[in-house]
């Protein structure tokens, strides 16, 4: 177990260095810099020093990548360059909005598509089967911007007062006008991840329900729903946990056109702002607590394979007895 985590563990760490240094390089290809929205126009060169001075501009490339990558790996956010307000802030009004929108939307069509994964299954062939097989292609088909433009359209101009096409109302200020405003946004962001999980679920559940030992528990007796609820399901969770733990991470990179269509002023909107504005603290920020997302539910999901795959546990349990 110990062998296991620590691989994951300094895997994720390689990762985040070098989701940094691509950040960097990235931020650093832009042309102009961060130094345009002090100077104004005409600047005089004295002013142009003194402003790349003051942002630490002016020290060679590979110092200011140094000091970048140490700040954001010791959580040194720094102050926004726009604002000057600190990043912490920043983020902590724009990150609990993603964080609501995402979860919500995960844990909703999570259960949709494994409710509809199973039913397939265990009606494959019947008409169940095949309607969800094409509600699930079609989810799939349907690209998440042109969807959320749909809503935008339908909801704003021709179905109006039923649910707002854009704009977040805070839990706090008003539960339902939240709940509302969570609608659309949650609807969109979620729906073709529902139809992986969905597929993902009854082609396990399938390919269980084919394999020899279930084959020898229908000779031996037992049901259908025993096979299916008892034997396969449980093997089928291996590849579906997977899926659902990657989702995580898809649903929270994939706010930055969601909420950007919907004007939810969450992370995914503050990203484009600050990249726009080539505000590198907040940029940096932003990149940074994606990859953290990336890589922590990553983690979970293998933590969560290991624990319910025996012949994981059993292969990393040689290998230490091996190591001895």
């Amino acid at each position: 177990m110990h062998r296991f985590v620590f691989q994951r563990v300094s895997g994720i760490l390689i990762v985040l260095v070098l989701v940094l240094s691509l950040t960097f390089l990235m931020l650093q290809a832009i042309p102009g810099g961060p130094e345009l929205a002090y100077l104004g126009v005409n600047p005089t060169p004295e002013k142009r020093a003194a402003v790349l001075s003051q942002l630490g501009l002016d020290k060679p490339l590979w110092s200011q990548y140094l000091h970048f990558v140490g700040n954001a790996l010791t959580l040194d956010l720094g102050v926004s360059l726009t604002t000057q307000r600190p990043v912490s802030e920043i983020l902590g009004q724009h990150v609990p909005v993603t964080l609501e929108l995402g979860l919500t939307s995960l844990v909703v069509w999570t259960v949709i598509g494994l409710i509809s994964g199973f039913v397939a299954a265990a009606r494959r062939g019947g008409l169940i089967d095949g309607a969800v097989r094409v509600v699930t292609v079609t989810g799939l088909s349907i690209p998440s911007f042109w969807l959320g433009t749909v809503c935008v359209v339908v909801f704003g101009l021709y179905v109006r007062g039923v649910l707002p096409s854009s704009g977040w109302v805070s839990f706090g200020e008003d539960p339902v006008g939240n709940l509302k405003s969570l609608v659309l946004p949650a609807f969109t962001l979620g729906m073709g991840s529902a139809a992986i999980i969905a597929r993902t679920l009854r082609a396990s559940l399938v390919e269980q329900l084919d394999s020899d030992h279930v084959m020898f528990g229908r000779a031996m007796g037992l049901t259908e729903r025993r096979l299916l609820g008892r034997v396969a399901l449980r093997n089928s969770v291996i590849p579906t946990v997977t899926v659902v733990g990657l989702m995580l991470g898809l649903f929270i990179s994939g706010t930055v056109l969601i909420e950007n269509v919907f004007n939810v002023p969450g992370l995914g909107q503050l990203i484009v702002k600050s990249f726009a504005s080539q505000d590198y603290p907040v940029a940096i920020a932003c990149t940074l607590f994606t990859a953290l997302v990336f890589l922590v539910s990553n983690l979970v999901v293998d933590l969560l394979y290991y624990a319910i795959n025996p012949r994981l546990r059993a292969q990393y349990s040689s290998m230490g007895r091996g190591s001895r």
